[in-house]
């Protein structure tokens, strides 16, 4: 009869683990920046850690888009900055690398685990905002700088 109530308490127990909600998480990053590569490598360990942690990564350097979806993003989680790297997962939202950081993730998805949270793209308005990604601003500098050289040769 023990062995029988242990047995019980054993498979809710386990049945409590086994519905964790699946937690979003949307990482911003540049292929010209060394933290991001810091970042990666420790979003890739959460989700060995947590398998029902679904990390989406948006380059921003090459598209102009991801980054207009991540000022977006900063500006209705209420960041006073738009850098990389940059995570949004459930009422969170950090810019940079350090053990700070990834603490204050880790707290949040394991909240987001018990709690459930809403993707972080429910936040978006249907329109991104006009903003200027540093791709086209160095493309329209540098033609620019091409048609100043042509007019003054």
């Amino acid at each position: 009869m023990r062995w029988r109530g242990l047995l019980v308490s054993l498979l809710a127990m386990a049945s409590l683990g086994a519905v964790a909600a699946e937690v979003e998480l949307h990482y911003f990053w540049s292929a010209t920046c060394p933290d991001c590569m810091v970042m990666k490598a420790y979003l890739a360990g959460l989700q060995e850690t947590y398998p029902e942690l679904k990390v989406v990564a948006h380059e921003v350097t090459f598209s102009p888009d991801n980054w207009r979806r991540m000022v977006t993003l900063a500006r209705e989680y209420g960041l006073a900055k738009e850098s990389v790297p940059t995570v949004f997962v459930g009422n969170l939202a950090v810019v940079g690398v350090g053990l700070a950081v990834e603490l204050q993730i880790e707290e949040e998805i394991l909240r987001c685990r018990a709690e459930g949270c809403p993707s972080p793209l429910e936040r978006l308005p249907e329109k991104l905002r006009r903003v200027l990604s540093p791709l086209e601003i160095v493309l329209i500098l540098a033609v620019g700088v091409a048609v100043l050289f042509l007019v003054w040769k």
